[in-house]
């Protein structure tokens, strides 16, 4: 359906005869007459913008918003739509009145396809993302987010950040030795033909050191309680810092640590990571075996004085440390904890 040329004349002449009150109200139905035809057939082409801006001379300056308004609605671009193409951009018109004129302003209209995916992205963090509304986002669980970009629910993201998006619900696995698809489905509580499936394996799931596997609806296992062992009641160790490091009470965190290894600074635990530093130690967030660990208090004890270990080994996301007073009082201890642990204050190198 079409606006006939004419009719836009004989309707924007006949304002005329009406009171400038009257002219405001039928200015407002004009507009929404026009619109009302954009949506059904563009009018682009059909009326010439030469004659409206003759129409418009023929009213006069001060009744200009109509020509104005007439002249957006033919400017409007028609979006293209394509079968392979995800995200589009709608020119839409948005009319801001002014003192005597009808602007139109251009905005783009995002569209995430809902399409399922069969491939990983990588997402790069916008400010305001957080780990759960970019998971509900791709629509996978904040869980595979989290396990697939090594992170956990205290980790935190900042923009620029690069994250990788699995196509739905599981987990990313790379081969080690002596490992099969059985086990590796069984390890993840997942179904092998499903691995095999996805990854487009041999029908005998044959698979290579180093090889990557999306794993559809796998599973984390539950991470392993940290074990402490227990010694003897009352223990005197030696180190590399025995005889070198300023001496400490016998039976304390601190005391332990300085036998472990040189501690040239004095003071409470809670100030090791500040005194260090004052002393050019390095100091850091990355667990390293023979570091000094720096952690917040469990107990009224260790909330005020601060507690301290010295680290024994790294193992992927787990820090074994060993360390005095935790148990108790000149007691030696052995923990092994997850290296995101809100827990762990820092490094001393």
């Amino acid at each position: 359906m079409i606006v006939p040329m004419g009719t836009i004349k004989s309707f924007i002449k006949g304002l005329k005869s009406f009171n400038k009150n009257k002219k405001i109200l039928l200015i407002a139905a004009v507009v929404l007459f026009c619109l009302s035809f954009t949506l059904i057939e563009p009018v682009k082409g059909i009326i010439n913008k030469g004659e409206l801006e003759n129409v418009g001379r023929e009213w006069g300056e001060e009744n200009n918003l109509m020509t104005n308004t007439l002249t957006s609605l033919i400017n409007q671009s028609n979006y293209t739509d394509s079968s392979n193409q995800n995200v589009y951009e709608d020119e839409q018109g948005l009319m801001v009145m002014q003192t005597n004129a009808l602007l139109a302003q251009t905005n783009p209209i995002t569209f995430i396809s809902q399409k399922a995916r069969t491939e990983t992205i990588n997402y790069i963090v916008q400010e305001g993302d957080t780990t759960s509304n970019i998971a509900a986002s791709f629509g996978i669980t904040l869980n595979t987010l989290l396990w697939v970009n090594d992170l956990t629910s205290l980790s935190l993201i900042r923009p620029g950040d690069e994250l990788l998006i699995l196509p739905f619900t599981g987990t990313l696995h790379k081969v080690k030795n002596n490992e099969t698809i059985s086990s590796i489905a069984k390890y993840y509580k997942a179904e092998g033909e499903k691995i095999i499936a996805f990854n487009d394996l041999p029908a005998d799931g044959d698979i290579q050191i180093g090889q990557k596997l999306i794993i559809p609806d796998g599973q984390m296992p539950a991470p392993v309680k940290p074990t402490i062992r227990r010694t003897a009641s009352q223990t005197y160790v030696t180190g590399t810092g025995t005889g070198k490091s300023r001496s400490y009470p016998y039976g304390q965190c601190t005391w332990y640590v300085a036998q472990k290894t040189y501690v040239p600074w004095s003071g409470h635990a809670k100030a090791w990571l500040v005194n260090a530093r004052s002393y050019g130690f390095k100091t850091g967030t990355t667990p390293q075996a023979g570091a000094i660990i720096s952690l917040s208090g469990s107990n009224w004890l260790s909330r005020t004085y601060g507690h301290v270990g010295y680290v024994e080994s790294v193992n992927g996301n787990w820090v074994t440390f060993s360390e005095m007073n935790h148990l108790g009082w000149a007691i030696k201890s052995v923990r092994t904890i997850n290296k995101n642990s809100s827990s762990i204050l820092g490094y001393i190198y």
